[in-house]
């Protein structure tokens, strides 16, 4: 089975595993600038790099698995199919660093760190209940005990997957569905004004979930309200204009981007390019990357300390890359051969079923 499907003229491959993957590089280079010491940019006024990047992930995220949900709304498949999405490859991933790189980098003797209640707690990630710490692991970093600061997203991620379900099974509204969408933009520029009171769930802070979520709710809105028609190169450039216009302005430039960050990621992310039908033969390693950049590159940096910043950042990333190719072609890409299909109706034609499909 070839990593994707091979080009048809009629169905170009889209941009959006080019546009994850940028994202994941986005995270990447903050997390550099984090383990450097390195005062990380914002981009603006108000976005750090990696924020921009995780933003990416779920507006796409929104659009997508919402177009997934109106094309097969069966509760049981959804949930299979991010399931299958997500779970495999970070219980590996948790696995992994907790079995290999923790015995290999720890300070404390072997039956120590397994003893350690850390150790056991660690597990915790593959269920999604971010924990960080390894015992005696990274416990002089720069990043100070955190084995993979990248996990904390998944949660919110599969939050906004359930959030989804509950509006599509109850069939709220599209009416509905945009006043949750701007009631989420009101409190996200609330909180952004003060983040003195921060509440936290299941390990999740939920002023991020909130904000996240409004992100991944405006991808949705684009697909329910069929917004995609004016995702043109003019909606581009008008985009990018206002984003530029509110740059000095960051309270500003946070609520032009509800509207430019999904104009310009779509835009792009639904068209196709070059460089993605090159990437599409390869596969889609940008949750690999995501998931296993910062703990290759905390390790790399725990090595190799006096490594040149350049030498460092290709180091971490060839390996980072390594890791994500064969997350990709060993578990990803076959844990996704069990996503269950939608049947078209036995009794109806070819044709009409096609139509049915397409409808809904």
């Amino acid at each position: 089975m070839s990593a994707a499907p091979a080009a048809d003229p009629a169905h170009p491959v889209s941009n959006f595993d080019l546009l994850r993957l940028f994202a994941a590089l986005l995270v990447f280079w903050f997390h550099t600038d984090a383990m450097l010491g390195i005062p990380a940019p914002m981009l603006f006024s108000w976005v750090a790099p990696g924020a921009l990047g995780v933003f990416i992930f779920f507006v796409i995220s929104g659009y997508l698995v919402g177009k997934s949900w109106e094309h097969d709304p069966d509760a049981l498949r959804f949930l299979a199919r991010r399931a299958l999405r997500i779970f495999p490859a970070l219980v590996v991933l948790v696995l992994l660093t907790t079995l290999v790189l923790g015995p290999l980098l720890t300070t404390l003797p072997l039956g120590e760190y397994v003893r350690h209640p850390l150790f056991r707690q660690y597990f915790s990630n593959a269920i999604l209940l971010p924990r960080y710490a390894l015992p005696g692991v990274f416990e002089h970093a720069r990043v100070a005990n955190v084995v993979n600061g990248s996990l904390w997203s998944l949660p919110v991620e599969f939050t906004c997957y359930l959030g989804l379900l509950a509006l599509g099974v109850a069939r709220v509204p599209r009416w509905l569905l945009g006043g949750l969408t701007l009631a989420g933009c009101v409190a996200t520029l609330a909180w952004s004004l003060d983040r003195s009171h921060e509440v936290v769930f299941y390990g999740m802070i939920l002023q991020d979930v909130v904000q996240h979520g409004t992100y991944f709710l405006i991808g949705t809105c684009v697909g329910r309200f069929r917004l995609e028609r004016f995702l043109t190169v003019t909606s581009l450039c008008v985009a990018i204009v206002a984003m530029i216009a509110a740059e000095p302005w960051p309270l500003a430039s946070r609520i032009v981007s509800w509207f430019a960050f999904p104009a310009v990621f779509l835009t792009f992310g639904r068209a196709s390019s070059v460089a993605a039908r090159g990437l599409a033969r390869l596969g889609d390693y940008s949750y690999g990357v995501y998931i296993y950049a910062f703990p290759v590159q905390q390790s790399v940096l725990y090595l190799w300390p006096t490594l040149p910043t350049l030498a460092y950042v290709l180091v971490a990333l060839a390996l980072t890359f390594a890791c994500a190719a064969a997350s990709w072609h060993l578990i990803e890409r076959r844990a996704m051969r069990f996503k269950p299909r939608r049947r078209a109706p036995r009794a109806m034609p070819a044709e009409a079923g096609e139509r049915a499909i397409r409808a809904a």
